[in-house]
């Protein structure tokens, strides 16, 4: 199991995690859920970069306080009991014990339930960060999966091609476009949401590659394929947090 760095301020201990990105230029940070990130050029070492986690940590603090003004509703920890959102519907949480070296997860569809095997020896925060680990794996997975099957179908539907999309654990926002490669990114989270919704967000991802902008012609053409797109707007505004944790 890989062991969670972290940072105290006044008390407050804040897991973090860095990240080395080819085409970054400057040390970045900033929050997902209560987790500090920081993403640094190759040439940056971790030293560095811890480095510049302890000269910023005033700045650290007052994200983190705001970032958890109401975080306590979206965390979770992972316990027997708990609910959490898959394909639309509430699965719940069912984790057992087990003398393994690695966490398992499983989706019994039938049950509407999500099986966590976890390992006997690791407890507290290491045990929250590595379950957050696989089950980001899990819906990555299931998310590609069921793009494959969806993307093409709307691209033939509504006529508009596309070069590529790729899924990443974006939080922000369910989808972008670049429409001068005709590729876009769709958030991993995706298989959280009921399957009208990620269709809501297909073809809104597509019809950015006809028109580049958020006009009254692009919502127009949305709307040509997904009639009720404005309701199913407004549903994923309201309802957009079920895919913290």
């Amino acid at each position: 199991m890989q062991k969670q760095q972290y940072i105290t301020i006044k008390d407050q201990k804040i897991p973090i995690v860095i990240k080395t990105y080819k085409t970054s230029r400057h040390l970045k940070m900033y929050f997902k859920a209560n987790i500090l990130y920081v993403s640094k050029p190759r040439y940056v070492s971790i030293k560095n970069a811890l480095a510049f986690v302890e000269e910023n940590k005033e700045e650290i603090y007052r994200m983190f306080l705001k970032i958890n003004l109401n975080e306590s509703s979206k965390t979770k920890c992972w316990n027997t009991g708990e609910t959490f959102p898959l394909k639309g519907k509430e699965y719940t949480i069912n984790v057992e014990e087990v003398d393994t070296d690695r966490i398992t997860l499983q989706i019994n569809d039938i049950k509407k339930e999500l099986f966590i095997a976890c390992p006997k020896n690791i407890k507290g925060e290491t045990k929250k960060y590595n379950i957050d680990k696989a089950i980001k794996k899990l819906l990555k997975s299931n998310t590609e999966i069921f793009l494959e099957r969806k993307v093409p179908y709307w691209s033939k539907i509504t006529s508009i091609s596309y070069r590529q999309f790729k899924v990443n654990d974006a939080t922000s926002k369910f989808g972008s476009c670049t429409p001068s490669t005709k590729v876009m990114h769709f958030s991993a989270r995706l298989i959280m949401l009921p399957e009208d919704k990620v269709d809501a967000v297909i073809v809104h991802e597509l019809c950015h590659i006809i028109h580049p902008n958020h006009s009254k012609d692009f919502y127009n053409l949305v709307r040509k394929y997904i009639p009720n797109y404005d309701e199913i707007n407004k549903w994923l505004k309201v309802n957009g947090k079920m895919i913290l944790f």
